[in-house]
């Protein structure tokens, strides 16, 4: 293990139902000068996580309390942290699932200790590497590129002309829209924009974080603020410090909450939990908000003061259905998107998979059509097309009408399913000169299919003997 000597103490969160477990990882891990705390509660460990700073969390799947693929999906948020899943479950369904999530390693139980102290060795060196990188790349003042906000409609350019124009000021904005409209782009977008892009842009879903903790996210808190502050911890509003603070979801907060908030934006300073000392603040607030804040003012669910603070830029988000026109570049941009991540050639989108995408509602918005896209590029069965079978069926079914024939009168369903099957097969033979397998290709059926329907359907094999029995048809007629 002497390859591992050079690591620094690292703090380490396990989580396991099973004692004897907790004390087997704990002493590998202690025994070579890390931290250790031990739960055998999940929802002790999310409090945990969200309290305290863990370079590796060792996570197992069978919680009597909260289900462990959620607690290591919350472990994998924090980029600092690195993830390992313990499972006595062989089921490669969970596995992938959690693979997917980005966590480092799956170890089945039963494991072999040796083994085990490797992987986390090994995890924990990865966790430091990555907050070495971190760190440099903070020294350089390493710029993100631009957000990634894509269109060409009208509304898209004008959305595009306002956030440039109100991103050097530094008032407060409030984005509205319904959810998947992209206002954490919105928000990211304006912070890029501005003089403080080499600052820090934090981000919190007030709606994502139960009450009792929003308070602690916000302003953090001081060693023995309670009995599981161990350490100084600081709040959103601190991590903002010479940057942007974006604050989503912000109609959901409570109203004790929106108080101290107003304090803050007016006096630009707060008080961490526990602490007798206030702290100077120094940030951009954007708020973000899917719900309609006059209509929850008059129903006293929200503070008609902070709404006027909060509310000094409005700007409102489209949902898609209204800005149609974007549809195809967004389609093409996450295309290419996927193509990247998922290490896929890009696929031209087959007009029918267009034309369904185009007239579709979008309930969830470009989060629901990112979505599609993706689900598509990983499922579909075509390498170089998106078709419209690859597309989830309640957008793949919303054709225009006229696309379908109507059932014509005094005819059952039966005869006319098989006529339009018929015709359709036919079209096929003859645009590709009577080539079985190219046929079958085009129709999306194996060959074997197709020769059976043939038969059954009474289309000769040969259009020679098709044109024969034609003739044979009209002698008799005659």
């Amino acid at each position: 293990m002497g390859n591992h000597a050079g690591m620094n103490p690292a703090r380490a969160l396990l989580v396991d139902d099973d004692p004897t477990i907790l004390e087997v990882v704990g002493t590998l891990l202690s025994r070579h000068g890390h931290e250790v705390v031990g739960t055998g509660s999940g929802l002790r460990g999310a409090q945990c996580l969200r309290r305290e700073h863990f370079d590796l969390a060792v996570v197992d799947l069978m919680l009597p309390d909260l289900n462990g693929l959620e607690l290591a999906r919350q472990a994998v948020a924090n980029p600092d942290t690195v993830v390992v899943v313990l499972s006595g479950s062989t089921s490669v369904e969970t596995a992938l699932q959690a693979m997917r999530m980005g966590i480092y390693d799956y170890v089945p139980k039963p494991f072999r200790a040796e083994e085990l102290e490797h992987t986390l060795l090994r995890a924990i060196e990865k966790s430091q590497l990555n907050q070495e990188n971190k760190r440099l790349r903070e020294q350089i003042q390493h710029k993100e590129p631009g957000p990634q906000m894509v269109g060409r409609s009208e509304a898209w350019q004008h959305l595009q002309t306002l956030l440039r124009r109100l991103a050097p000021s530094p008032s407060t904005v409030l984005i509205t829209g319904p959810s998947g409209t992209g206002k954490e782009l919105a928000a990211r977008a304006i912070h890029q924009w501005s003089p403080r892009a080499q600052g820090p842009f934090v981000a919190i879903h007030c709606g994502a974080i139960p009450e009792t903790l929003l308070e602690d996210e916000l302003f953090g808190h001081v060693r023995g603020a309670y009995t599981d502050a161990r350490t100084d911890r600081p709040g959103r509003f601190q991590q903002a410090e010479g940057g942007t603070l974006f604050l989503d979801e912000i109609g959901t907060m409570p109203l004790s909450l929106q108080v101290k908030l107003l304090r803050v934006i007016q006096e630009r300073e707060f008080t961490p939990l526990g602490s007798a000392r206030t702290v100077k603040a120094d940030f951009r607030l954007l708020a973000a908000t899917n719900e309609d804040l006059s209509a929850l003012v008059v129903e006293k669910r929200f503070r008609e003061d902070l709404f006027y603070r909060l509310n000094v830029i409005p700007v409102q988000l489209r949902p898609l259905r209204e800005h149609r026109d974007d549809i195809p570049v967004l389609v093409a941009h996450f295309i290419r998107k996927f193509a990247r991540e998922l290490g896929l050639p890009l696929k031209q989108v087959e007009p029918a998979a267009l034309q369904a995408l185009e007239a579709y509602g979008w309930p969830g918005n470009v989060r629901e059509l990112e979505n599609a896209v993706e689900r598509a590029m990983a499922l579909g069965s075509d390498p170089e097309r998106m078709l419209l079978q690859d597309l989830p069926a309640a957008i793949a079914g919303i054709l225009p009408t006229a696309a379908y024939p109507r059932l014509p009168q005094h005819q059952g369903l039966g005869r006319f399913l098989e006529d339009l099957e018929r015709h359709l097969i036919l079209e096929a033979l003859q645009a590709t000169g009577w080539n079985k397998s190219e046929s079958a290709r085009r129709l999306g059926m194996r060959r074997t299919t197709l020769l059976h329907r043939l038969k059954a359907l009474g289309i000769p094999l040969n259009p020679m003997d098709e044109a024969e029995s034609a003739l044979a048809q009209e002698s008799h007629d005659a």
